[in-house]
């Protein structure tokens, strides 16, 4: 397949899917932003195949499997891929090449989509870690690698970066309580449950009373204080990647304000950003400097 035409078809993916901060942004310059795609369209991908509702576990551990040969094909140079993903692998394949990025990156998100196939219940916080360790923070990681930034110079900011994608991908948990619940998926950790009295089967009847307001409350808190500890990541940045990063914080920290105005009840209404909303990222991310 056209390099480039595997890239367009990459950049439609990302654009007709919903997020809380548009993917490949207008900060990003339009040569990077292709890269972003690729990326984007790769873990949309994986992601649909674990969130399916069509598809049994064992199909899931299948396809997610059939990914990672995919990824296999890249390492060993080869460009035959399956006919069905041809369009994200070409892409991540003129990715990695041409950015030199390690696909270890890559199979850390699949990793964590395979887990997320099998794995619908924690109990201690220090699981949710591990899991963005892998669910979140390679995507930072690309995204810092794809405008040059190397791991070995720049240890201090991969791991500013590390904690505000667990961050996000937090944010994304509390945010998204009402509808993982429809696909049978849990992320309150256990320990928290139990140390507020609250249970699976309170959660089920969409009971957010005290017990669940001051569980989500203490979540939300520990969650601004990884915020927190990350946010000086621009500081290490320089163009427009230093703007888009601070974007991405403040639009994080947003979701974390409306589940705040919504006095934590994020089991009747799930808190979103507007356009409006959008716009003032943008606006927050200049005027920080």
């Amino acid at each position: 397949m056209d390099t480039e035409l595997a890239y367009r078809m990459c950049r439609v993916v990302a654009q007709k899917h919903y997020e809380n901060f548009p993917v490949g942004s207008l900060l990003i310059p339009s040569d990077k932003r292709k890269y972003v795609y690729a990326v984007y369209a790769f873990a949309r991908y994986a992601d649909d195949i674990a969130d399916s509702g069509l598809l049994s576990k064992e199909e899931k551990i299948l396809r997610l499997g059939n990914l990672n040969e995919e990824l296999d094909k890249i390492s060993t140079g080869s460009t035959r891929f399956d006919p069905e993903t041809e369009y994200i692998f070409t892409a991540l394949f003129d990715t990695s090449s041409s950015l030199e990025i390690p696909l270890q990156e890559f199979r850390d998100l699949l990793s964590a989509f395979r887990q997320d196939a099998v794995v619908s219940r924690y109990f201690e916080f220090d699981e949710l870690i591990d899991y963005s360790r892998r669910s979140a923070n390679p995507v930072g990681r690309l995204v810092l690698r794809i405008f040059g930034y190397v791991s070995e110079r720049n240890s201090e900011l991969f791991m500013k970066s590390d904690k505000v994608c667990t961050a996000l991908q937090l944010t994304n948990f509390w945010q998204d309580v009402s509808e993982d619940l429809k696909i049978d998926r849990i992320y309150i950790p256990g320990e928290y449950m139990n140390r507020h009295g609250y249970s699976e089967v309170d959660l089920r009847s969409g009971i957010a009373d005290g017990r669940f307001r001051d569980m989500m409350k203490e979540l939300c808190t520990v969650t601004e204080e990884l915020f927190s500890e990350g946010e000086s990541v621009s500081g290490h940045l320089s163009g427009r990647l230093k703007y888009e990063i601070r974007a991405t914080v403040e639009g994080g920290r947003m979701i974390l304000g409306k589940i705040r105005e919504l006095n934590y009840d994020v089991l009747n209404q799930r808190p979103g950003l507007t356009k409006a909303d959008k716009l003032s990222l943008f606006y927050k991310a200049f005027k920080g400097n």
